[in-house]
């Protein structure tokens, strides 16, 4: 096996087992926090969720390799899935809306502060915004030249 591959595999194996093993130790703390125990697990369960992107950064930069652009895209829709799910649980269920609303909304924007404080210090702030940027991309003047991916010029 190329040694390339056998590293992208030890890396995706490490990862996964990481945010499987954060995934249920933050489901049974949600569970147990939205139940019984409170506003206190609820934190907790999106400091585990926190620890584990912490994590995956730090074994991505141990191995040398960045967010690949399936992870960037299953971290992205799996937090709007959360921010759904979550506006529809506060809409439909009072009981929810008195219970869980602020640990549920400081827990989501302490995830997205996070994410926004990695991709800051990765990348630099205009990076960053570059890497969002897709309106950029979108310029009539570069498609009527042939431009597609909206290539830098010299």
């Amino acid at each position: 096996m190329d040694p390339t591959a056998m590293h992208a595999l030890d890396r995706h194996a490490l990862v996964v087992s990481i945010w499987g093993t954060a995934a249920l130790i933050a489901l049974t703390l949600f569970h147990y926090g939205l139940g019984k125990g409170g506003v206190l697990f609820i934190l907790l369960a999106f400091a585990v969720v926190i620890a584990a992107f912490i994590s995956h950064v730090i074994v991505s930069v141990a191995l040398g390799a960045d967010f690949t652009a399936r992870e960037l895209a299953l971290g992205l829709v799996l937090y709007a899935a959360a921010l759904i799910a979550f506006g529809l649980a506060v809409i439909v269920s009072p009981a929810f809306a008195t219970r869980a609303f602020l640990p549920g909304s400081a827990g989501l924007l302490a995830v997205f502060a996070v994410f926004v404080f990695y991709t800051i210090v990765r990348s630099g702030a205009r990076r960053a915004f570059n890497a969002f940027d897709a309106i950029r991309s979108f310029n009539a003047r570069d498609q009527l030249n042939g431009d597609r991916g909206g290539a830098a010029r010299s």
